[in-house]
């Protein structure tokens, strides 16, 4: 096991490292951008007022549930919503303060907070149900000669650096103990994936959520390996540190509509289906797919779910994917764990 005392990454000169282990090529770099420029905070006086929370989404996902669950209605603050295609123009904008809190997997959480990212995971929720963990997968033509996981060695692997779907790649490796030295990944974003795959680009992708959906439900292609046979991981929803310190009172109030969200959706999947492809404008069937693998509960952030953060860590250096192992619990906030379990809480209870 490697020692998480290790070179610490949120010492000095993180801030240095942070910017190249994100540098996944001109388009990720314009995206981050263009995510700064279009969701800062329009002046020093929107970023400290603690009556307005930007909130960071992916797809529409976080937006689409609060809105089917009538969890919108009545909030004390307003909210500004951001989206973006993936989780790393996410955090990025996370980290550069032009986003207050945003929903991302706990795989690149853990990239980001390993490259130095000011952030802090303030709520965790685990996906439940005979769908957990189907929502990653690894993506191959309908026609390919790829079989197993075997089948990868020396073959080109497409997926974003430091995603959900190059830890799922790891994980089932790890499982099939199989060298990921072997596998040539090429770092793109969904979209240059998507047409790397169709084109022959690349041999498989990696990948979550409705992209999954999207490439077997309408463009044909298979599944090779997913996660529904691992160990469910978590996902979080993400402060930046100043956001934590400054608008405290409407963070804990948006993380517990959201647990309340999350917990109304379990028994009303279609519902929250429907107001996704709304939002996202992707069909019903992928948004049913998507949502039925992302509904789970939420789960406090405590020492055993650092603990199991701790792996990633792990495997990600082990692979060659972060320089050094950082301090996890810096990047893991518990204080807001008593409003989430109160928001759940059975009446009377």
């Amino acid at each position: 096991m490697i020692d998480p005392a290790a070179s610490d990454p949120h010492a000095a000169g993180a801030a240095r490292r942070w910017p190249r282990l994100w540098l996944l090529g001109a388009l990720a770099l314009a995206l981050a951008a263009l995510a700064f420029l279009l969701f800062r905070p329009a002046s020093p006086g929107a970023a400290a007022d603690d009556r307005l929370l930007i909130v960071g989404d992916q797809r529409g996902g976080a937006q689409a549930l609060l809105r089917a669950a009538g969890e919108l209605d009545g909030m004390p603050y307003r909210i500004k919503w951001a989206l973006f295609p993936a989780a790393s123009p996410l955090l990025e904008a996370l980290d550069a303060g032009a986003v207050d809190i945003g929903g991302i997997g706990g795989a690149p959480f853990a990239f980001a907070y390993a490259g130095g990212a000011h952030i802090r995971a303030v709520t965790a929720y685990r996906p439940a149900g005979e769908h957990a963990g189907r929502g990653s997968a690894i993506i191959v033509p309908k026609d390919s000669p790829l079989q197993t996981l075997a089948d990868l060695k020396g073959r080109r692997v497409a997926t974003i650096r430091g995603s959900a779907g190059q830890d799922l790649v790891l994980r089932l490796l790890e499982r099939a103990k199989i060298d990921s030295r072997t596998i040539r990944w090429t770092y793109l974003t969904n979209g240059e994936a998507k047409a790397a795959l169709a084109s022959g680009g690349v041999d498989a992708w990696a990948t979550w959520g409705s992209y999954v959906g999207i490439a077997v439900l309408e463009d044909g292609d298979r599944i090779l390996a997913d996660g529904g046979n691992l160990p469910t991981g978590v996902g979080f929803y993400a402060a930046n540190d100043k956001a934590i310190d400054r608008k405290r009172a409407p963070l804990a109030d948006y993380v517990a509509r959201l647990a309340r969200a999350r917990a109304w959706a379990r028994d009303h999947i279609d519902d929250y289906a429907r107001a996704l492809s709304s939002e996202t404008g992707i069909s019903f069937e992928v948004a049913r797919f998507a949502a039925q693998t992302y509904i789970g509960d939420a789960v406090p952030i405590d020492a055993a779910l650092i603990r199991e953060q701790g792996r990633i860590f792990e495997r990600y250096h082990a692979a060659g994917i972060i320089p050094a192992i950082p301090k996890a619990d810096r990047g893991y906030d518990g204080s807001f764990n008593r409003q989430v379990a109160e928001a759940v809480r059975p009446a009377g209870v």
